[in-house]
């Protein structure tokens, strides 16, 4: 029995997806991590602020004039926006997160389901190990 572990077949340290013959590849690092996590919570803030915006009656958007409104709602699309771009930008390169972004049809929701893919492939590599069967270990002892 081999106490090897070979981690080329025990963890994925990247993640290709495709999309219209394009390849984005992701690799999953300390820097990557903490870039998806941070563009996934400030991205989903922004989402909440458009979808039940501050229940506060004083502060609810509705309460606004209809041209605060729309700003609101243009300036919260456009901040997701560039808040999951500068993600794949500083992950896959600015050419390829701009095709991205023109091959969903420029669509911010695109972007973020995008990025929720990342997150999950990132998080299933980790489960994925976790799993895997592994050789006994019997301590420090020289087994050769």
């Amino acid at each position: 029995m081999s106490n090897v572990i070979n981690l080329d077949e025990a963890l994925t340290t990247k993640q290709d997806l495709s999309y219209k013959g394009e390849t984005y590849t992701f690799r999953f690092s300390d820097k990557t991590q903490q870039a998806m996590r941070e563009a996934w919570v400030k991205a989903n803030a922004l989402v909440k602020q458009l979808t039940d915006e501050d229940k506060k009656k004083d502060n609810s958007i509705d309460k606004k004039p209809v041209d605060e409104q729309l700003k609101f709602v243009r300036n919260t699309i456009r901040q997701e926006r560039d808040i999951i771009m500068a993600f794949f930008e500083d992950t896959v390169g600015k050419d390829k997160a701009d095709r991205l972004y023109h091959d969903l049809n420029e669509s911010t929701d695109g972007l973020l389901f995008v990025l929720g893919l990342v997150k999950r492939a990132s998080e299933k590599a980790i489960k994925d190990a976790e799993n895997k069967e592994y050789p006994a270990f019997d301590g420090n002892k020289d087994n050769d």
